[in-house]
């Protein structure tokens, strides 16, 4: 009994980790094209010398078109606060990863957004 009720707390907490990992992820991606084999499995985001950077580890599951990607660097209210770059292409063969990293250009980037498309 005692072992069945910390499977059920186990699994549950997982399920919740999992759902707070992915909605992390979805408020931060922004898709175009046809990217759905191309899945972000792990995003994060660190202050270097007060400039804010982004790393994400992107996965092709399977028979993923070629994708180019960019960041959009956003202030505290979700403006934007520098020009869009330049797109970058990324190609990533299948089932392999790749892991691409953004540094804000300016100090007033608190928030970023990844933006995918396919060409």
């Amino acid at each position: 009994m005692r072992k069945t009720f910390k499977t059920r707390l186990f699994l549950v907490v997982s399920m919740l980790l999992l759902t707070a990992c992915s909605s992390f992820i979805d408020q931060h991606t922004f898709r175009m094209g046809k990217t759905s084999d191309i899945k972000i499995e792990d995003l994060k985001s660190f202050d270097r010398n007060g400039l804010l950077i982004a790393q994400a580890t992107i996965k092709n599951k399977g028979n993923a078109k070629p994708v180019q990607y960019r960041f959009q660097w956003l202030g505290p209210q979700g403006e934007q606060v520098w020009a869009d770059e330049a797109w970058k292409p990324l190609v990533i063969p299948d089932g392999r990863t790749a892991v691409i990293e953004g540094v804000a250009p300016t100090i007033e980037a608190t928030e970023f957004k990844i933006q995918l498309d396919s060409y």
